[in-house]
């Protein structure tokens, strides 16, 4: 196995690592507040509760870490325009960053909700951006990531109408940006897969 390839499988495994802790944690934090029923509230009371508020900010705070590198490394590797590199660049470290203030101020100081719905667009925004300018020559991740981009806002708005909390909306904002993580650290195996669809 050359370096190349050590490097792929390394990211392979890092985005199901990550992917797992979060859910890991978000199980745990449901089973220890008993009193927090996740339709009628939203993610962020973890981060205030005194049995999660440690654990579930420090884990919102590396997520932001982990997708702000991925973002980064899926820039690079796919485009080679300096400028449009640079614009993506910009749109996901403002939507990071929006993760990060989110996990480092919580929900009891009202501009928490500012950056939490600055992430939530934010990287809807870039995500959609990120595959609608690979449309031209990575037609099935560029349009994979429009979709996933899509799914991210109109199922999350969906769900509101049925839950008066926002954690279910969260959560399935949270799966779908996973989903795209994963799909890209898989990019091979998800091509190869389309393919075998006829897509």
């Amino acid at each position: 196995m050359n370096f190349k390839d050590r490097i792929t499988k390394i990211k392979k495994i890092h985005s199901i690592i990550s992917s797992t802790l979060f859910f890991v944690v978000l199980l745990f934090c449901i089973s220890n507040t008993d009193e927090l029923n996740l339709a009628d509230h939203s993610l962020s009371h973890f981060g205030i509760n005194y049995k999660t508020s440690t654990l579930w900010n420090w884990s919102l705070f590396f997520l932001g870490v982990v997708l702000y590198l991925h973002a980064l490394r899926s820039i690079f590797r796919y485009y080679t325009d300096g400028k449009i590199s640079s614009n993506l660049i910009i749109l996901f470290s403002i939507s990071s960053l929006s993760l990060l203030l989110t996990a480092l101020v919580d929900m009891r100081f009202t501009i928490h909700n500012f950056f939490a719905i600055s992430y939530f667009i934010g990287y809807i925004i870039s995500i959609f951006l990120f595959g609608y300018k690979l449309l031209s020559f990575d037609f099935r991740i560029g349009i994979s990531s429009i979709i996933i981009s899509l799914a991210c806002l109109i199922f999350p708005i969906i769900t509101t109408y049925i839950f008066t909390g926002w954690a279910i909306p969260e959560l399935i904002h949270t799966l779908f940006i996973l989903l795209w993580v994963v799909m890209l650290s898989f990019d091979r195996e998800w091509k190869q897969l389309l393919k075998k669809i006829g897509f």
